[in-house]
Parts: structure tokens; C-alpha cells; sequence
């Protein structure tokens, strides 16, 4: 009886830990496999246990009592066999998690799993030596899969520089004309308005979505490129200086659009001067090539981009309302929803004049617009009086201030991948404008911004001042990340409706909304940033 009690438990506590294995993974593929990161989310996020962990402290109270007591050997059996019971039911209970990121089972993916399973093997038999010892092992299961990791990682690193070498052969043997696209913000919408309006040209390949890294990159690379592509655009991301360059060397870029330098990922980079001198290695690798690289004018605020100016005179191209600007933004008005915009070449042998409109809400869009229309007349100059006839049907990006409006229902603006101050401001006023349009009520839902570093209650504050002034309801996603941005709304009269995550203000507002009122999604945030899981 005592053997097959000691098996029960040891198949319970196996079954609580392969689920938590899937758990942990989810967060870890999060994190990218960084295993100095995934530390800080275990904590950030509770990714320990306590359930199953308040199990096993009474199974070791009942445990001492019956050590103590010498008779009561049927009472320790029935409470493992209820701690087994109770484990069960916990796994289960987790095992119906569901992630805004779901855990994608890879190969890589799973041969971590795999390597932590077996590692989890060992914990099983641990559990099986008492109870204080199960405790132990099941706070135990992140450091298998950080393990895992660590042994696989030679692995790893052979296939990914198969997979790398595959996919700049294939770059180099059908040879497109390469652009790359970096900024703090405003890549993404960039690069899908640059593909459309490019696309007159000839066929354009580039990667849907956020995909801008080395492997990402890859990946659609082998999967998708083909002989007809003439054009390939590679977002790039940075992650520190020298991710650019990386990311240059392999995609070598015939041109490039810088599209701003914000304080978007401060945290990551340590000063917004760092982040101008990571973004500037796209310009410095185009201009060593001869291309030509097209920047925002507030870009050239920052040291690099200045002597990258001066180092290559001509082939910095700038673009903006300013005066100075090469490519002057010299008119963009709202007419029925959509913008109506004019370029004006400044530079002896430019583009000339260009006016088109652009059905995208946001005025941030003018710039990135007009980034995407001035590098698409640069490379192809014969397309710039199509153009025009282009933008007018330029589809709306995903969750980049995407309007979803269905009859009888709230029009809800989409501004879920957003993450910056700028477009933040931004995304509030046209939900303002909109809804004195409709006569109905601005509601903002809202986790604030990640990745601020220093400058993350700073930032916050002022935009709960902002968002007050224009907002008739606003909900605070995990409000305790951001008490600077609640702070600011309840200084303001206009306390904020404070919620765990995202379904359960969707939740609320299925009550709460009427047809005239527009809901804006202001940057939603992964499963690392949001809800804390009591595992």
C-alpha cells in the first residue's frame, strides 16, 4: 500500500511538472531563451510556486505529526494520497491557461522541453524522499528549462547558422534590391505602406508583422522569396548597438529609411543617445555602399545621423514639415477622413512635387507616409506620378490605430502594437476627435508603455495629465505597474477603472458601451508584462 501510494504521487507531481514545463516555456520563448531575462520575469510575474507549494507544507505538518505520533501511518497515507489528488487538480487547473502569445512548439521549442523533462525526472524522485524535499523540487522547474537551454545551445547555435547561411545564399542568388527600415517607432507602418506604394514599381517581398531580426528574417527568407521578387524591405530592430549592424551585414541594404529616435526601449538601451547611435548604423552601412538613406528630420537632432550628414554629403536625405528638410511635408489637411498630402523636393535633381492621400487615421502617419513615398520615388523615379493613384487604397495595419466598427456596436480603435509617448498622445486625440464626431464617449483601455527605463514614471505621468484632459473613461490594465499614470488621472478628477488585463475590461465595456462611443486598445502588452499567474 505504502508503494503504490508513493507511485500515485510521484505520477501526480510528474503530471504537475510536465504542465508547468509547457508554462514556464511560454514565458521563456517570451523572453527569447535570454536566460539573464528570465529570471526577472519569474519574479516580475510570480512564475513560482504557491498552490501546489501550500499542499506540500501540509503534507509535511501532517508528515511531522504522524513521525511524532508513531500510529498514525493511515493518516499520512490518505494525506499523500489527497496531496496527489490535490496536484492533479492544480496541473489541470493551469493546463487550461490561455496566452495572448501562445507557446509555439518549434523545434527548438521542444527540444527544450524534452531536456527539461528529462531533468524533471530526477525532481519526481526528489518529491518521492519526503515532503519537504517535493517542496523544494517544485519551485525547481525554471532552472531545468534554464539548463536545458545552456546544454542545447551548441546545438542551437549550429542549426541557426545553418538556417542564416541558407537564407543569405538564397538573398545573394536572387539578388533583389534590398532596402532596410529602422526607428524607435514607426517601422512596422513604414514598411507596409513602403511595400504598397513600392509595389507599383515591381514585385516586392518583405515580412508581415514586426519580424526584424537575423532570424526572423531567415526564416521568411527560405520560406518565402522568390525569382519575381525585384524588392525585398527588412525591418530592423535593434536590442543594443550593434544589432543594426548585424542585421546590415547580413541583409547588405542598397537604401534606408530611419523613421524617428525616441525614449521607446530606454530601458533596454540605457539612454535615448544610445539608442541615435544604434539606428545610425543602418545610414552608415547604406552610405558605405552608396545608397541613399531617408530620414525623419527629427532625426538629424542626434549626433550620429549629423556626422553621418557630413561624412556623406548628398545621400542623407531628409524629410519633414521643417524648412530645411530636403523633402519638405508642405501641406497635409483631413478632408472626410482621409489625408491629403504634398511633398516638395527642395534638392536640383529631386522628385519634384508629389500630392496623395492616405486613408490612415493618425497624424504620425503623415511622416511615415511621406518617409515611405519619398524613398519609393528615389529608387524608381519613373513610378512618383503613379504614386497618387496608389496611397488612396493603402490598406490600414494591423493594430496600428486599425478602426473595427460593426453595426449597432462601438467603433474601436486598434492600437494594440503601439509603444511609444509620441503615438500614445497621438492615438488619444484622434479617439477624442472621433468620438465628438459620433457624440458619444473616448473610453481608453490602457497598460501604458514598457520598456521606459528611468524615464518610466516620468513618462507616465504626463501622459495621464494628457490622456485626462481628452478621455471621457479611461481603464488601467495592471494598474500596478503604472501608478504614476493612475496617480496623474485621479490628481486630474478622472480616477481610472483599474482591471487585471485586457478580457476583463472587454468584459466590462460589453456592458458599459453605446454605438456612439469609440474604444481605443492603447498598446496592449505581452503575457510577460500583463497578468500575474498564481501557479
Amino acid at each position: 500500500m505504502i508503494y503504490l501510494t508513493v507511485i500515485l504521487f510521484a505520477a501526480a507531481f510528474a503530471f504537475l511538472l510536465w504542465v508547468r514545463l509547457h508554462t514556464l516555456l511560454t514565458y521563456f520563448q517570451q523572453e527569447e531563451y535570454n536566460a539573464g531575462r528570465f529570471p526577472a520575469a519569474i519574479l516580475r510575474m510570480r512564475l513560482f510556486d504557491v498552490r501546489a507549494s501550500i499542499v506540500l507544507l501540509v503534507l509535511t505538518g501532517i508528515a511531522a505529526l504522524a513521525m511524532a505520533k508513531g500510529e498514525l501511518v493511515g493518516l499520512a497515507l490518505t494525506s499523500i494520497l489527497a496531496s496527489a489528488a490535490l496536484l492533479v487538480a492544480i496541473a489541470w487547473h493551469e493546463k487550461q491557461y490561455r496566452y495572448k502569445k501562445p507557446l509555439a512548439l518549434t523545434e527548438r521549442a521542444r527540444r527544450i522541453r524534452n531536456v527539461a523533462a528529462i531533468i524533471c525526472v530526477l525532481l519526481v524522485l526528489l518529491a518521492t524522499m519526503g515532503p519537504i524535499q517535493a517542496l523544494i523540487a517544485i519551485q525547481l522547474p525554471p532552472l531545468a528549462l534554464i539548463i536545458a537551454n545552456a546544454i542545447l545551445q551548441p546545438v542551437q547555435e549550429r542549426v541557426n547558422e545553418g538556417f542564416v547561411a541558407e537564407a543569405r545564399d538564397k538573398l545573394a542568388r536572387l539578388d533583389p534590391l534590398r532596402i532596410g527600415i529602422t526607428g524607435s517607432f514607426g517601422k512596422t507602418t513604414t514598411k507596409h505602406i513602403f511595400a504598397e506604394v513600392l509595389g507599383v514599381s515591381a514585385p516586392v517581398f518583405y515580412s508581415r508583422g514586426s519580424i526584424n531580426t537575423v532570424l526572423g528574417l531567415t526564416r521568411h527568407i527560405r520560406e518565402r522569396l522568390q525569382w519575381s521578387h525585384r524588392y525585398f524591405i527588412a525591418e530592423m530592430g535593434a536590442y543594443g548597438i550593434g544589432s543594426v549592424a548585424r542585421l546590415c551585414r547580413f541583409v547588405q541594404p542598397d537604401y534606408g529609411i530611419v523613421t524617428a529616435i525616441g525614449d521607446a526601449h530606454t530601458e533596454r538601451f540605457g539612454s535615448v543617445e544610445n539608442i541615435a547611435k544604434a539606428k545610425s548604423e543602418l545610414v552608415e552601412a547604406v552610405c558605405d555602399k552608396s545608397g541613399t538613406a531617408v530620414v525623419a528630420t527629427q532625426v538629424m537632432d542626434y549626433a550620429p545621423f549629423r556626422g553621418l550628414a557630413e561624412r556623406f554629403p548628398g545621400q542623407v536625405v531628409t524629410v519633414g514639415p521643417e524648412e530645411n528638410a530636403d523633402i519638405r511635408i508642405v501641406s497635409a489637411a483631413l478632408q472626410d477622413a482621409d489625408w491629403v498630402i504634398t511633398l516638395k523636393d527642395r534638392r536640383s535633381e529631386g522628385i519634384g512635387t508629389i500630392s496623395y492621400e492616405l486613408p490612415l487615421l493618425g497624424e504620425h502617419n503623415v511622416t511615415n507616409s511621406a518617409l515611405a513615398v519619398a524613398m519609393a520615388a528615389i529608387i524608381d523615379p519613373a513610378i512618383a506620378k503613379r504614386i497618387p493613384l496608389v496611397t488612396p487604397d493603402v490598406e490600414q495595419v494591423p493594430h496600428r490605430l486599425q478602426k473595427r466598427e460593426s453595426p449597432g456596436e462601438a467603433l474601436v480603435l486598434d492600437d494594440a502594437y503601439n509603444a511609444n509617448e509620441a503615438g500614445f498622445r497621438n492615438a488619444v486625440a484622434v479617439a477624442s476627435e472621433l468620438a465628438k464626431q459620433r457624440g458619444g464617449r473616448a473610453i481608453l483601455v490602457t497598460p501604458g508603455i514598457a520598456e521606459l527605463g528611468m524615464e518610466h514614471d516620468r513618462v507616465h505621468a504626463k501622459l495621464g495629465e494628457y490622456a485626462a484632459g481628452l478621455a471621457d473613461v479611461i481603464y488601467a490594465v495592471n494598474p500596478s505597474r503604472i501608478p504614476a499614470f493612475t496617480g496623474a488621472l485621479a490628481a486630474a478628477g478622472k480616477p481610472a477603472i483599474e482591471v487585471a488585463s485586457f478580457a476583463e475590461a472587454r468584459k466590462a465595456l460589453q456592458i458599459d458601451t453605446k454605438p456612439e462611443d469609440v474604444v481605443l486598445y492603447e498598446n496592449d502588452l505581452p503575457d510577460l508584462l500583463e497578468e500575474k499567474r498564481l501557479l
